[in-house]
């Protein structure tokens, strides 16, 4: 093995660089060894074992203690540098571990903020105290922006960033809905007691929507491309509340996932009809900047937020499949 291929990882251990301080200084082995609580034999391994890796001889061990050769002396002066400097990184990691400070910002696409936003800020409060959350709603294109301006920390997108500066993972996979209000339904129950619509009809229906640039109407208009359809958007707004609470009162229909309305469908206010012949599919993305170091603060968030949205999945048996699990090595 040359010396540029070696060159590449350390030859001293820092275990044997704190043994032998601890020889330097109390000047025998049998002193030192009890002072490190180790037998006598074991602590002449561990400093053979640091001559050899060096290939230079530190100590001469006489019937009055040991004598430090001139390497010796060097590494007794300068080793508790790098022992003090491995102390000084194992407590600050072991004090992030035990209490997490700072500050994680998110940004959530309005369908998934509903969800998941208050349980995050909860069960963030309870658990990590020292995190302080800043929870921004924002459209995909937007949260893309923020997240390349690096002024959020992490963003839940719809579309695949297309630039590779992107750390992109696939979150959720969601079925998106024709979403009535319970006493405006177009369409006659299935035999399983549940409503369909064929996505040829779906131009029939009285949509209200948000606009363009939105990234769900950019979705919803693909697929109605894809498939011949002309959609009747008869009103555009750019609230998520207020085109369900427009849908509630029964004044038009509009076509979402089943996150944003898992509680009043739950509650049988509104209604889910399922899109068919074809369905219709879109996918969540857990996106971060790939430059940017990720912090343990930040890591911490993104297993929580995570993991309420495999629970929002499993509680409200939403019509989607939580994926990220999926990925090797994320669990």
């Amino acid at each position: 093995m040359s010396r540029a291929t070696r060159a590449q990882a350390p030859d001293i251990d820092i275990k044997h660089v704190y043994y032998f301080l601890m020889l330097a200084k109390h000047g025998s082995i049998s002193k030192a060894a009890n002072a490190l609580g180790l037998a006598q034999p074991s602590l002449s391994e561990h400093v053979a074992r640091l001559e050899a890796r060096l290939n230079t001889k530190l100590a001469i061990r006489g019937p009055r203690g040991v004598t430090l050769t001139e390497a010796g002396r060097f590494l007794a002066r300068e080793g508790h540098k790098l022992v003090d400097v491995a102390r000084a990184l194992t407590d600050s990691l072991r004090e992030m571990s035990d209490e997490l400070q700072g500050t994680v910002s998110i940004g959530l696409p309005p369908s998934l903020s509903l969800l998941v936003s208050i349980p995050l800020a909860e069960t963030t409060r309870l658990e990590a105290p020292g995190i302080r959350l800043h929870l921004t709603e924002g459209l995909s294109g937007h949260i893309l922006d923020w997240i390349e301006q690096e002024q959020l920390d992490m963003g839940f997108v719809y579309t695949m960033p297309p630039s590779t500066g992107f750390q992109t993972d696939a979150i959720l996979e969601e079925e998106i809905f024709v979403v009535a209000a319970e006493d405006n339904v177009p369409v006659e129950p299935d035999e399983d007691g549940g409503y369909s619509i064929p996505a040829s009809q779906l131009g029939e229906l009285p949509l209200v929507m948000p606009g363009l640039p939105h990234s769900a109407r950019h979705a919803i208009e693909r697929f109605a491309r894809a498939h011949g359809l002309n959609l009747n958007v008869i009103v555009e707004i750019d609230s998520l509340s207020q085109i369900i609470e427009m849908v509630s009162r029964a004044s038009a229909f509009s076509i979402l996932p089943h996150a944003p309305v898992a509680k009043l469908v739950e509650e049988g206010k509104l209604v889910l009809i399922r899109i068919k012949d074809p369905g219709f599919n879109r996918t969540v993305y857990l996106t971060r900047k790939r430059s940017r170091a990720v912090s343990m603060v930040s890591l911490t968030v993104e297993k929580t937020v995570l993991k309420i949205i495999e629970e929002m999945v499993e509680r409200y048996g939403l019509r989607a499949r939580f994926i990220a699990n999926e990925k090797p090595g994320r669990k």
